[in-house]
This record gives C-alpha cells, sequence and structure tokens, in this order.
C-alpha cells in the first residue's frame, strides 16, 4: 500500500474515529474524574499504590487510542503527504 493512501474507506475511518473518541473521553474522565474515588485508598497493587497504578492504566489506554488512529485514521483523504 502506498503511504499516501488511506487505510480504508473514509467512511469505516469516520466511524473507528468516533469510537476512538469516545474511548478517549472515558479514559480521561475515568483517569483523571470521577474514577480517581473508586480507588483512592491506601493500599497496594503490584507493590505500587493503588492511584498511581489506576493513572497508569488510563494514561496507557490514551496512548493506545493515539496511536490507533494514528496509525489508521489520520490519514489524508486526498493522497496528500502527511
Amino acid at each position: 500500500m502506498h503511504q499516501g493512501q488511506p487505510s480504508g474507506p473514509p467512511e469505516s475511518r469516520s466511524k473507528l474515529g468516533w469510537i476512538l473518541a469516545v474511548i478517549f473521553a472515558g479514559a480521561m474522565l475515568m483517569g483523571a474524574g470521577p474514577g480517581i474515588l473508586l480507588v483512592n485508598q491506601p493500599s497496594t497493587w503490584f507493590g505500587l499504590p493503588r492511584l498511581y497504578v489506576w493513572g497508569i492504566f488510563w494514561c496507557t489506554v490514551e496512548i493506545g487510542v493515539v496511536v490507533v488512529a494514528y496509525c489508521y485514521v489520520w490519514k489524508p483523504v486526498d493522497g496528500g503527504r502527511r
């Protein structure tokens, strides 16, 4: 596949983009919003405070969404360069 060509039809990329946007918004809400109240306790997971593991997990989800969006959604439609 040529680098400038989109990986799929624009409709499927648009649907994937919306799904990723919802996942990203949910991760932001759970990571730094009310989700913190679920784990703000003095116990540990994997030797780290639960709050740290919680934050690291949701940041990892956000990074994963950005990587998937970069690879499959953020492609030029007109065949231009990135």
